[in-house]
């Protein structure tokens, strides 16, 4: 068994203090780890790992699926069909390890199979009249990026009403989320000085923990099913080449629980979308990944379905969060299928990630499921993520950063709880990550402010349908519209308009995005006479406000003023040269809100503006 390593309670003993983050409500001493982990993505399901697994789910009136005891003869039967069309190769047996949350059949080969043989058997099971479906028992993987320089402080853009952000400060007047519950089915959780007291009990569903040399471990942790959902690791190295190479442990259920609930107004680290929520952590992913069985099973399970030899769900969720995918559209994946209607069919909402592949999300599951809110990523602007799945597949768009020298202090990650250990956990840190993994927790953390809104407005909880249609109504519009071919959905999630909509009030109108300082803001366009507008907080005791628009083509103006929206006839300050360079720059100015509206004189496109005050 792994040494499991309980991280340090307080924040005093991290490496590097970094103050506090400006625009939360509690002061955030906090740190980032000293080690550099470069930039990777989580490899898509590679086309060289053996197999070995297969689900199989039988006909409900079939002999099998009436009497178990007659399973292991109709493997029997096929495993000695494939081997007749396979004679060269070793001899294959089938077992039925068991039966899993939707009836279907979990069953292994005796030893691991390379594609071909893999198919081969495959089509003689589904050859069997006996079988409803078969198919590769597979592994899905984290999606998320690894940052390269975790020493980066925090700046919550994605949290507030930033350009790019979600509003959630114009939500929680309402709601934080409270009474609900969040199941997030990833690698389980660290108990993260931020976070544990936002956790309740999870469960560890990983099976497969490597009783042989030639099997891969995936649980790391010495045993199986148990209900210690506790991140022990997901490192790979040599030994494991279908995992694609070396990597330190990615902590990334840690930081997906905390972009939906990190604990919040007491004086630590980062806030959470949902901070009154509780989030109980369902660890399904270990090394290389998770198994299709196992995530199938722990989607019942969170759902309050009853499982084989594991204890009822005591909490079951209100949402399920899955940051996680594989290749495959899910028409070919229907245990997934199965087990997310189920849910569906208790009231829960399933949101998952749309995928980082710069691809089709139609190609990827659960991403293309029917019954799920598929979630797409935009980085600090609001504009589309340089990697995120898209296409109509997408219901909506949330951050998921996107690497960025010129988005200020953020660098352009999204900032969470997470952990420095390389292999087993070390330090509690405040880490950045990018991906559609962080995109999706944000929307699962709106499901939780409007469930609890609604309910705690004496309305009954919203139905996973409504749930999906108040959140496409209240989006807000793209600030440069993704290209046609790359849709993800129809605009930026909005916490506070989502809880307007979920108390049954008129849905409200978008807030005015705020430009932060040192952040630049890039792809903007508009024809003759159209005008964006925008704010910026100006601190007191700042020498000079700097506002500026540069690059791209067309012409444009710029029009400034204090405490309100400026008009053309009459802005306090105001630049009108010809082109796209303009230029306002105030001494001493008043602190409080600014405004900035950007207006085109003729067709623009592709033009920066910058907000500097110091």
């Amino acid at each position: 068994m792994r040494q499991r390593f309980t991280p340090q309670a307080s924040l005093l003993a991290l490496a590097i203090s970094l103050g506090s983050v400006p625009m939360l409500a509690h002061a955030a001493d906090i740190a980032v780890a000293r080690s550099v982990v470069p930039l990777r993505q989580l490899p898509a399901e590679p086309a060289v790992a053996p197999v070995q697994r297969f689900i199989i789910k039988y006909k409900p009136a079939s002999a099998p699926a009436r009497d178990r005891s007659r399973v292991q003869s109709s493997l029997s039967a096929a495993a000695a069909r494939s081997a007749g069309t396979q004679a060269a190769r070793a001899a294959l047996g089938l077992k039925a390890l068991r039966r899993g949350a939707t009836g279907a059949e979990i069953v292994a080969a005796s030893r691991p199979l390379d594609q071909a043989e893999a198919q081969a058997v495959l089509q003689q099971l589904r050859q069997d009249p006996d079988v409803q479906y078969a198919q590769l028992d597979s592994r899905k993987y984290a999606l998320d990026f690894m940052p390269n320089d975790p020493q980066l402080p925090i700046y919550q853009w994605d949290l507030l009403n930033t350009v790019g952000g979600i509003a959630g400060p114009q939500a929680w007047d309402h709601s934080t989320g409270e009474g609900v519950v969040v199941a997030v089915l990833d690698t389980g959780s660290t108990p993260h000085v931020d976070l544990k007291d936002n956790l309740v009990a999870g469960y560890d569903f990983i099976s497969w923990y490597g009783q042989s040399p030639d099997q891969p471990d995936i649980a790391g942790d010495g045993d199986g099913r148990d209900p210690d959902a506790t991140d022990t690791g997901d490192w790979t190295d040599a030994s494991m080449p279908w995992c694609g190479g070396s990597a330190d442990s990615s902590w990334h259920g840690t930081h997906v629980a905390g972009t939906v609930a990190a604990m919040t107004n007491n004086g630590l680290g980062v806030a959470g979308t949902a901070w009154g929520a509780k989030v109980q952590p369902v660890r399904v992913l270990g090394h290389c990944g998770g198994l299709t069985s196992d995530i199938a099973d722990a989607i019942v399970w969170a759902a309050g379905g009853s499982i084989d030899g594991v204890p009822v769900n005591p909490t079951p969720a209100d949402v399920i969060n899955m940051s996680l995918g594989g290749g495959g559209a899910c028409s070919q994946d229907p245990a997934t299928q199965e087990a997310i209607d189920f849910a569906v069919s208790r009231g829960t909402t399933v949101v998952v990630a749309a995928g980082n592949n710069n691809a089709d999300a139609s190609q990827f599951s659960p991403a293309s499921c029917d019954n799920v809110i598929t979630v797409g990523a935009t980085g600090v602007g609001g504009t589309i993520a340089s990697y995120t799945n898209y296409g109509p597949r997408v219901d909506l768009a949330a951050p998921g950063g996107d690497p960025d020298s010129g988005a200020g202090i953020s660098r352009g990650y999204v900032w969470s709880t997470g952990n420095d250990g390389a292999t087993v956990a070390g330090r509690d840190i405040i880490v950045g990550m990018v991906g559609t993994s962080m995109a999706s927790p944000h929307v699962a953390g709106i499901v939780a402010l409007m469930q609890s809104a609604a309910v705690a407005a004496g309305k009954d909880a919203l139905t996973p349908a409504k749930v999906r249609e108040l959140l496409v109504e209240s989006v807000r519009p793209f600030p440069v519209q993704p290209p046609a071919n790359r849709s993800i959905g129809a605009g930026l999630a909005d916490a506070g308009r989502a809880v307007q909509l979920a108390l049954g009030n008129t849905l409200p109108e978008p807030p005015v995005p705020e430009l932060q300082s040192g952040v630049l803001l890039q792809g903007l366009g508009g024809g003759e006479a159209q005008s964006l507008l925008y704010r910026v907080e100006v601190p007191a005791g700042t020498r000079s406000l700097n506002l500026r628009s540069l690059g791209g083509r067309g012409d444009v103006s710029l029009y400034a003023a204090p405490g309100a929206p400026p008009s053309v006839e009459d802005a306090a300050y105001r630049s009108r040269r010809a082109g796209t360079a303009e230029a306002i720059v105030v001494a001493s100015p008043q602190p409080g809100t600014w405004y900035l509206r950007v207006v085109g004189e003729a067709t623009f496109n592709g033009v920066s503006v910058l907000a500097l005050a110091r």
